[in-house]
């Protein structure tokens, strides 16, 4: 999609959405909760200020591309997040306005949202934002009653369960591609951890599960997951099989559709969070949402190290269940 842009489409853009034009009025006079922008209240007057920007810019290229889940997610971050003042709201239509005529005059046509929803969540990351759609609760003890069986399709078209994995550990994240703000900050999660444990990344089999099969394809899986780390494997099934998934590892998920938008554009509440299963496929813990990557990452490591001992001390012990 390719758009040849001018200050007068960009105005009639502007009121059509509803997003930028007045976000400097957004910012000065919108009421904030108490508890807002503490973390951006960390981030020095440059800092905030290269954020709200780089969040602009962002902004600016959703609009023009026509993803208005991200534009309203970019907004209502900035207002709930970012101190009300003149210069940091004008900062940000300021990019926004830029960001706007720009993609539009690109002959390339625009990113793909999967990709522009991976580089809104790295912007907004120093804001630490709060979820804007529902977490759906689970239990405290979370290990009690899981089963983790599962039979699914890979994005790579091959069938996979639970114990084809035997000589790597599972973690395993719930959600849908369509996902506005959990999912993308869960998988930047995973692929930073990932990162941090560097060879022994090998020993890990990331995998992000579908709730939502009725519009997550093999194909956009692959493409979705594919952005945040290459070594993430999509995964879905029919419905029913989906369903026994989620129930196996007491994962609730409901659609939510919104009366005053198009039913295509449902929403999924969803549980949240990553599981660990052993290699083999044995449950060991559920890592809670919002967990610091250094923790997950710590007890991965202690995992590894604890296989690799006693496969040393005992092969048939070190060996998969």
């Amino acid at each position: 999609m390719t758009l040849r842009l001018t200050l007068a489409s960009t105005r009639r853009a502007i009121r059509t959405f509803g997003t930028i034009g007045t976000m400097s009025t957004f910012l000065l006079t919108a009421a904030v909760p108490a508890s807002a922008a503490p973390a951006a209240a960390e981030l020095d007057a440059a800092a905030l200020q290269t954020t709200v920007e780089a969040v602009g810019q962002i902004n600016g290229r959703a609009l023009a591309c026509g993803y208005n889940d991200l534009v309203s997610r970019a907004k209502a971050v900035v207002i709930l997040r970012v101190a009300k003042t003149r210069s940091l709201g004008e900062a940000f239509e300021a990019s926004t306005n830029a960001a706007f005529l720009a993609q539009g005059n690109k002959a390339e046509g625009c990113p793909a949202r999967a990709a522009l929803t991976v580089e809104l969540e790295a912007a907004l990351k120093p804001l630490a934002p709060p979820s804007v759609h529902q977490l759906i609760a689970t239990p405290d003890t979370p290990e009690v009653g899981i089963n983790p069986r599962y039979l699914l399709q890979a994005a790579n078209g091959r069938a996979i369960i639970d114990s084809d994995f035997r000589n790597q550990f599972q973690l395993i994240a719930f959600g849908y591609t369509f996902c506005p703000d959990i999912c993308p900050t869960t998988l930047l999660e995973m692929a930073d951890v990932l990162k941090q444990l560097g060879d022994q990344a090998s020993k890990i089999q990331p995998i992000f599960i579908s709730v939502d099969p009725e519009r997550d394809t093999l194909a956009q899986l692959r493409t979705y997951t594919a952005f945040f780390d290459k070594r993430i494997l999509g995964a879905t099934g029919t419905p029913e099989l989906v369903k026994h998934a989620a129930t196996n590892f007491k994962v609730r998920y409901e659609k939510v559709i919104d009366p005053a938008v198009n039913p295509a554009h449902y929403a999924v509440d969803h549980s949240a969070g990553m599981y660990l299963l052993t290699p083999g496929g044995q449950f060991l813990t559920k890592f809670a949402y919002g967990m610091p990557v250094a923790d997950i990452v710590t007890r991965l490591k202690k995992e590894i190290e604890l296989r690799a001992e006693a496969a040393a001390a005992d092969p048939a012990k070190g060996a998969p269940r």
